[in-house]
């Protein structure tokens, strides 16, 4: 007896396929162990063919449907894209016709009215004290930078930084002092300290001399110096 005729014979008996009394009779003859009449395997062939031919249709049915619902899904999601992304084009355009609306009454409105480029003058304690303090660091020029000198307070950064690099280089050792001409090396040091120094003191005189022109200006002017 095969154990998946049977099976099988059982399934079209539930599902109601074909006669079932013949297949009752097929059944019984299966489940005892008796060979089926030629007629009765053909009978039973022709079903079994018969029903996977409908499960097989109901599938791609079924992937078919699955499919399109898929499809329709996606065509909902790029129509609520497009229709996002025409929306925020229409708040694009709506400000950008707002602005150019305003932007001549600005200007028209700007000409009787005097309107300075910054809206407070640099302080000369925090000035003063930028230089002092991070001078003594190596950090020369950050009072220069304060008061938008920058390109000045940049080249006196990079000149207290190498100054004070080749200093400890120097006293640590990196420098070996052999390397260095006798007559240079009595002074080597003492020139480079000596340097430093007067680097500080002039980047401290400087920066405080700056704030005090640009505040004088900005004070008269309402505005900072064109040349700044």
């Amino acid at each position: 007896m095969s154990y998946d005729s049977v099976r099988s014979v059982h399934r079209l008996i539930e599902e109601g396929i074909g006669d079932a009394a013949r297949l009752e009779y097929i059944l019984d003859r299966l489940e005892k162990g008796k060979y089926l009449y030629l007629s009765d395997q053909k009978y039973l062939e022709s079903l079994l063919s018969s029903n996977q031919m409908n499960v097989t249709e109901s599938s791609e049915t079924k992937e078919e449907s699955n499919a399109l619902g898929k499809l329709e899904k996606d065509l909902m999601n790029l129509n609520s894209q497009l229709e996002n992304i025409l929306k925020n084009k229409r708040q694009k355009d709506k400000v950008v016709e707002d602005q150019t609306i305003v932007e001549p009454q600005k200007q028209d409105t700007q000409k009787f009215k005097h309107e300075p480029t910054i809206t407070s003058m640099k302080n000369e304690e925090v000035a003063l004290i930028l230089s002092v303090v991070l001078g003594l660091v190596s950090l020369q020029g950050i009072g220069h930078m304060y008061v938008r000198r920058i390109a000045r307070g940049v080249g006196i950064l990079v000149l207290s930084l190498l100054i004070s690099a080749l200093s400890m280089s120097f006293v640590i050792g990196i420098i070996p002092k052999e390397t260095i001409p006798s007559t240079v090396s009595a002074f080597f040091l003492p020139v480079l300290v000596s340097g430093y120094f007067m680097l500080y003191v002039f980047q401290i005189l400087d920066s405080r001399r700056l704030c005090v022109e640009y505040n004088q200006y900005f004070s008269e002017h309402g505005k900072r110096p064109s040349w700044w």
